[in-house]
């Protein structure tokens, strides 16, 4: 046993060593992290209050006090501020721009609204209007009734004022609801869009327009012409819609089909100064553009009397 025990000792020894190391380290790892809690304490106390400052002291220089508004829409600032719908009270921080966009444009005299927040208290506002395309007669409650409408379709204002009557009529529509924020059937896009267009590149030749009625197509070989009680061409495309023209400068019908653009009205006054100079325009009854050629009908006739001649093919 006694020569066991020095080893034994050692061992017991070792033992001792090794906890105490251990003791050591465990009471450096302590002081270490004590070190690190105390200013990660500080900082995160110190975030806290800077933030509940700003939300306090910060936030009424954040409240909404400037709405600007950029617009030709005919609406007062007033009713532009309803129509965007940002509360009384509102910040800058909580209001979103797209959302007012949307309730701007919800509104048939809108055509496109833009939204901008400016930090820190401003909301800036362009709203452009729907512009017309034509004056449309529309059937309301057994009364005709001019509506204006853009060239997306949208009837955008019932009742007209005296700049509205310059604009060319269009007539013989069966289109159903006509209320105000209406869009027209498909059909009839075509045609207002064309009308946009050509106000807007050629506003000239757009004057020279009076009136564009939608018509029952003319009976075909073979073929009665649909309806009137359907209306003309209820399943049409756009292409097939027919159409009476009539320029401000004679009150010669022109029967057509397809688009009304720069071509076809500079076409149309073409012919109509040289039937005038041959001095047979008086008697024509119709010109018929159908197929291409300005073909014309006279008084009295129901088949094609002539055409224009001198290269008039479109």
């Amino acid at each position: 046993m006694s020569n066991l025990d020095p080893v034994f000792g050692a061992e017991s020894a070792g033992y001792r060593g090794a906890a105490m190391m251990d003791a050591v380290g465990a009471g450096v790892s302590h002081d270490g992290r004590a070190r690190w809690a105390r200013p990660l304490l500080i900082a995160l106390t110190a975030i806290c209050a800077v933030v509940l400052l700003c939300r306090f002291a910060g936030e009424p220089l954040t409240r909404i006090h400037h709405v600007t508004v950029h617009s030709d829409v005919p609406l007062s600032d007033d009713q532009m501020l309803a129509l965007s719908g940002i509360p009384a009270g509102a910040h800058w921080y909580s209001v979103s721009a797209q959302d007012i966009e949307q309730r701007l444009e919800a509104s048939p005299l809108v055509y496109r609204a833009r939204v901008e927040r400016v930090f820190p208290d401003t909301v800036r506002m362009t709203v452009w209007a729907r512009q017309p395309a034509a004056l449309v007669l529309a059937s309301v409650d057994g009364r005709s009734l001019p509506v204006l409408v853009d060239g997306e379709g949208v009837v955008y204002k019932v009742g007209t004022t005296g700049p509205d009557l310059d604009l060319p009529v269009v007539s013989g529509l069966t289109a159903g609801d006509m209320s105000l924020g209406a869009r027209l059937p498909r059909h009839y896009g075509a045609l207002f869009s064309d009308l946009r267009a050509l106000r807007e590149k050629a506003p000239a030749l757009y004057a020279a327009l009076s009136e564009v009625r939608v018509t029952a197509p003319s009976a075909r070989a073979g073929a009665a012409a649909p309806a009137a009680a359907a209306g003309p061409y209820p399943d049409a495309s756009p292409q097939e819609l027919e159409m009476l023209v009539y320029l401000t400068s004679t009150r010669v019908p022109i029967r057509t089909r397809g688009a009304i653009d720069e071509g076809f009205v500079k076409y149309a006054l073409m012919v109509v100064d040289l039937l005038s100079r041959q001095g047979v325009l008086q008697n024509i009854q119709e010109l018929d553009f159908r197929n291409g050629d300005a073909v014309y009908r006279t008084r009295g006739s129901g088949a094609p009397a002539g055409s224009a001649e001198g290269g008039m093919s479109r």
